[in-house]
Parts: C-alpha cells; structure tokens; sequence
C-alpha cells in the first residue's frame, strides 16, 4: 500500500466518523415524522417490530391496541396502557400468533418496521405484515436512506448502524411495483411510507431465495449508482400525508 493509499483511506475515515457523527446527533429526528403520522392517521390499532427502548411505541396514542415486538426489549419506562410488548422475534410473533385476535378482532391501521438491520429481515417482516393487513394499512420501514459505506455494511463496526436496509426498498421497487413509496428525507436515515398493500400476494416469498441471490452481495457502491431509484420518490411529508 503506498503513502498516497493510506493517507486517502484515513481521510475517508475521518470523513466518515464525522458524518455519522453528525447522523448521530440528529438521529432522534425521525420521531418528528412519526409523531405527526400518528397526529394525522389516528391509528385505532398499531404494531412495531423493533422496541428497543419503547420510544416510538409510546408515540402511538390514539391506538385502543399497540403492539410492540422485540426479542430483547430493554423499556425506559413501563409500557402504556395500550400497549402489550411480545418478546420475541418478529418471525416467532408471525409463526405463532394470531395478529387480528391480539389487535381485539380490528384490522391493522398502522405499522412501523426498524428490527434487524439487514435488508432480508426488513423484507420478510414486510411481508408478513401484509399478510395480516388491509389495503388500508400503512407500513413505515426504517433506515432506508443509508448516510456511509461502513454504518450501511451488513457486518456492524460502527455505533450508529443501518445495516444493508437500503436494499430493501429497491427490492420493493423491483417486485413490488404496485406498491405505493413515498420516500421521507427524515434524519438521520430516512423512512419510507407503503401503502397500497396487497394481503394475498405472495411474490415476496416466492422470489425469496431469487431476492438474497441477487441482493445480498451488493456493496455500497450499488446504493451509489442506483440511489436516484430511491431518491425520486422523495416528498415532503404533508405532501405525502395528502396521498393517503
């Protein structure tokens, strides 16, 4: 390796810790969209895959029933009335329970997804709460707009990690063009809102194994060739909101 490598290699390092940095002060930003989501849609029923700390199930309200999964919940503070947490993973919450008995018989209004940070997850989830929704039902995915190569990797070496996630909406793009995407530039690594959902395809599961053979290897550099896929369908949010 010569001088001239090593030396542009420790620029982008530095370049990239001060751009996660940034990303990380800013990275409770996407609450303000999820908040006024909640203020527009009223949600009556609500799920999230991925608690952590309980945040942003606290943001849902208006819900009679919210329903929050996560194999490892850590709460900041006791789950809401509304609420009932389900410690588990996302796949054994599918597998094993029935969605529309734990929401009281109501159909899925709203859901936010921000599980496991790689893109396979995130499409799997999808799926299995299209199942279980109405073409009604709005689904949030988390963490598709990636900020850096090494925070956007599917091995986690940084703090502030969204994973291989950004594949995910181009996968929506691909194979699930009668979908609607609305692209929300909401820090500090953006939130797509989909709707028009279809309870009985199955397209996402019949090209499961097509979609990890074509996706997985892809590097940071296909996110940098392609991102105007995604950034096109980026609008404001009460823009987005009027669509609805």
């Amino acid at each position: 390796m010569t001088d001239d490598t090593e030396t542009e290699q420790s620029r982008d390092s530095v370049r990239g810790r001060l751009t996660r940095f940034a990303a990380g002060l800013r990275s409770r930003g996407y609450y303000r969209t999820l908040r006024r989501l909640h203020a527009a849609l009223k949600p009556e029923t609500y799920l999230e895959i991925g608690i952590r700390k309980g945040d942003s199930l606290a943001l849902a309200t208006t819900a009679a029933v919210a329903i929050g999964i996560d194999p490892a919940p850590i709460l900041a503070r006791p789950a809401a009335p509304n609420a009932e947490v389900f410690a588990m993973t996302s796949d054994d919450f599918f597998a094993n329970c029935d969605v529309r008995e734990e929401l009281g018989g109501r159909d899925l209004d709203l859901a936010f997804i921000d599980g496991m940070h790689l893109f396979e997850y995130v499409i799997r989830d999808f799926a299995n709460v299209e199942r279980v929704s109405t073409p009604d039902t709005v689904v949030v995915l988390h963490d598709c707009l990636p900020i850096d190569a090494l925070s956007a990797a599917r091995d986690r070496t940084t703090r502030l990690w969204t994973g291989d996630v950004w594949k995910a909406a181009l996968v929506l793009r691909r194979y699930r063009p009668d979908l609607r995407l609305t692209v929300i530039d909401a820090p500090p690594s953006g939130l797509v809102i989909v709707h028009g959902l279809d309870p009985e395809s199955r397209v996402l599961d019949e090209n499961a194994e097509a979609i990890l053979g074509e996706y997985t290897a892809l590097g940071f550099d296909h996110w940098e060739q392609h991102r105007g896929e995604v950034l096109e369908l980026v609008a404001d949010l009460e823009t987005a909101l009027a669509g609805l």
